[in-house]
């Protein structure tokens, strides 16, 4: 039976993944693998759509963009269309500059997407299907080049326009990424071998580590630094002059500057007039900075292990915090050494699975995908499997089965009882359980370690791990402490029996979560389940013939979870229409669906927009909305403001949440954003993860 508990622990980690249509095979050319990816599955004759190349490069291994830099060749899309297709121009990503020894290249490491928009023939005939072909090239580099091509083909069905739920988020967001057109002031002129680029008008962003890629090669050295100085009014960036500089001159040139928003790296592209004299303002002693830049490598540890501790604190955690409080009543007047040993085995369960929990995101975003905090509780499978845990944790608490026939009358289960597997197992289930939580200074250490390479990423959440772990490994050290505590005797089998009851009321937690995924399906798969189980350990006590069908039970009861589909949910964008025309008839605040879109259309109307990316697993969200958003006292609050509350529910995953919250610096939630009205694009304001009335009044009307 112990057995059980690991299996079921183990499940929490498996990930499933939906292959999607309209792609091309992945073909592995050596040190990157290439595949073409469409935003549509079906699409109408001349309609046009976005195919891009998706790349997926060895570590350390870089390929080129438009300008390669000091050297290189830029990535190549040769297409082969049918008759009376047409394909555009690469949307370039970002570029960065990758030193190489003495040379500076430009170009991009990890995933990058190269969407091209192409348009269908007008002639093509409903139901038929049309096939792309494209040979793509690029040169691969690290400490050697390598020349990489590969013939790739997908095929398109000619009929309703439909996209594709597997790849568009992702195209969408590399284009919503590229660098975009802006006219701003911008001039280019060279003297004593050094090129001054100047530009004005900037838009917010921090500019302290500003670099420019020209389109053309020859406009300065690649592999020069380029040198920044600020204006009241703008920038100024110098480096030195390289060849085209001895030719005809053009008009202008063109490329883009790269800086920093919002703590993530983006880009405009500009065109700057040759010999042009734009105005920057008096020189500053200090870069521009309009905003705060993103955190480093010591803040995003120093966050994230503050935020572990506090995590300890957050409500999503006390049902396994109070175990670990009745395994220490139950040794503090025994052994010290015993208790320290329990110490550090809890410690271990807790590095130990965020480890874990590390790897499985770096291995899941290495995929490509776009997830955050929280993730595994986005499927209806774990969540299953996690209530089906809880539920027997509680049965075990309540004294209904033992594991193990070495423990004493006050027995309890392998998370409940003293010793090394159940200190180690409380370690563990804690930090699964801490995951529908976060806490203050941990948004953005997590976000930051989820953008970092594998090694930095590894140690942001073994610094988070520290920060959870720590008060119980010092409580077992603190001997004084322990001694307060009452001696063992009748009392902790009732308060043994007492911590059974936050154990079930997380387990309906999560039926409840299930049911905002699945629906009814879902909700009757989990409570199957516990049955099972229930019956599984009462057939148990009816000898060899009863302990074969309760093994068979127990194997049905862990299936029945894993086999939980995924409905249509019950908060998704279809029903909070109802909801929200429910909340006008009660008097309530009115919750509209969230979409880039209708943020646009709401601020043009001049409304000020306020969005809640929440999860129906998330506890730090629901208190949030229980103690302050789903008042009367807020609705007034908006109707005085004139605003509209628009609600993103990541209780399912869906890629343009995860890619909003990712474009704000955070990898979960909850995320509050406030828009102010208007036409022009703005950073919105970021609301604490705590809210309260007056945080709540002070963005929407200020103080």
């Amino acid at each position: 039976m112990k057995h059980i508990f690991a299996l079921i622990l183990s499940a929490l980690f498996i990930l499933s993944a939906k292959a999607g249509a309209s792609e091309s095979p992945p073909v592995d050319t050596g040190k990157v693998v290439a595949q073409l990816v469409s935003s549509h599955e079906s699409a109408a004759p001349g309609q046009t759509i976005q195919i891009a190349l998706r790349t997926v490069l060895d570590d350390k291994w870089h390929t080129y963009w438009r300008n390669p830099g000091d050297s290189g060749e830029p990535v190549q899309i040769d297409w082969r269309l049918p008759d009376g297709a047409a394909a555009g121009d690469i949307v370039w990503p970002l570029p960065s500059a990758i030193p190489t020894g003495p040379i500076i290249n430009y170009g991009f490491e990890g995933i990058p997407y190269f969407p091209v928009p192409v348009t269908l023939p007008e002639n093509a005939l409903p139901g038929s299907v049309v096939t792309i072909e494209a040979g793509v090239y690029y040169l691969v580099c690290y400490d050697v080049c390598i020349p990489e091509s590969a013939d790739l083909a997908l095929d398109i069905e000619i009929g309703p326009s439909v996209e594709n739920s597997r790849w568009s988020a992702a195209i969408n967001l590399a284009i919503n990424d590229a660098p975009k057109p802006a006219s701003l002031p911008a001039s280019i002129s060279a003297a004593n071998d050094q090129v001054t680029i100047n530009i004005a008008d900037l838009p917010e962003g921090d500019f302290s580590n500003a670099f420019f890629f020209p389109y053309d090669q020859g406009v300065i050295r690649p592999g020069d630094p380029q040198v920044l100085t600020a204006g009241s009014r703008g920038i100024a960036l110098t480096a030195g002059a390289d060849y085209a500089w001895s030719n005809d001159l053009p008009e202008a040139f063109e490329g883009v500057l790269r800086y920093r928003q919002n703590g993530q790296d983006t880009g405009i592209s500009l065109r700057l007039e040759v010999g042009g004299d734009v105005n920057i303002g008096a020189a500053s002693s200090a870069p521009i900075v309009s905003e705060a830049g993103g955190p480093t490598f010591w803040g995003a540890a120093i966050g994230a292990f503050l935020g572990g501790l506090i995590l300890n604190l957050m409500p999503c955690v006390f049902p396994v915090i109070s175990i670990k409080a009745l395994s220490l009543a139950k040794s503090a007047h025994t052994d010290r050494e015993k208790i320290r040993r329990e110490g550090w085995l809890y410690t271990a369960g807790v590095l130990v699975t965020f480890f874990l929990l590390a790897l499985v995101l770096l291995a899941v975003k290495q995929a490509g995908a776009n997830i955050g905090w929280g993730f595994q509780l986005q499927s209806p499978k774990v969540v299953a499997i996690l209530a089906l845990l809880l539920f027997a944790i509680g049965l075990n608490l309540l004294g209904v089965f033992e594991i193990g026939s070495s423990l004493q009358n006050t027995g309890s289960g392998l998370a409940a009882r003293g010793g090394s597997s159940g200190a180690f197992f409380t370690g563990a289930l804690a930090v699964i359980v801490a995951t529908p939580c976060t806490a203050p200074f941990m948004g953005g250490a997590v976000f930051y370690a989820l953008s970092q390479p594998p090694v930095i990423m590894i140690t942001v959440f073994m610094a988070l791990a520290i920060g959870f772990a720590l008060p119980f490994l010092l409580l077992a050290y603190m001997p004084a402490l322990l001694a307060r505590l009452p001696k063992p005797g009748p009392w902790m089998v009732r308060f043994r029996e007492f911590l059974a009851f936050p154990m079930l009321a997380a387990a309906i937690w999560l039926v409840w979560v299930l049911s905002q995924q699945s629906g009814a399906g879902g909700v009757l798969l989990a409570l199957s389940a516990m049955l099972l189980f229930a019956f599984a350990l009462w057939l148990g006590k009816r000898g060899r013939a009863g302990k074969v069908l309760a093994v068979l039970s127990l194997i049905a009861a862990l299936a029945l979870p894993l086999t939980a589909a995924r409905a249509a949910p019950v908060i998704g964008a279809p029903a909070i229409g109802q909801l929200s025309a429910n909340a006008a008839q009660n008097g309530k605040i009115e919750k509209r669906p969230w979409s880039p879109a209708e943020v646009s259309r709401l601020r043009a109307e001049g409304k000020t927009v306020f969005v809640n990316f929440t999860a129906a697993w998330c506890v730090s969200c629901k208190v949030n909305e229980r103690v302050v958003l789903n008042t009367p006292n807020t609705k007034s609050l908006f109707d005085e403001a004139n605003a509209v509350f628009l609600l993103a529910d990541w209780t399912n995953k869906n890629e343009e949440i995860a890619a909003e919250l990712s474009r704000h610096g955070r990898s979960g939630v909850p995320l509050y954003l406030v828009y102010p009205p208007g036409h022009d694009p703005v950073s919105p304001a970021i609301l604490p993860q705590f809210l309260s009335q007056n945080v709540l009044r002070d963005a929407l009307i200020g103080k």
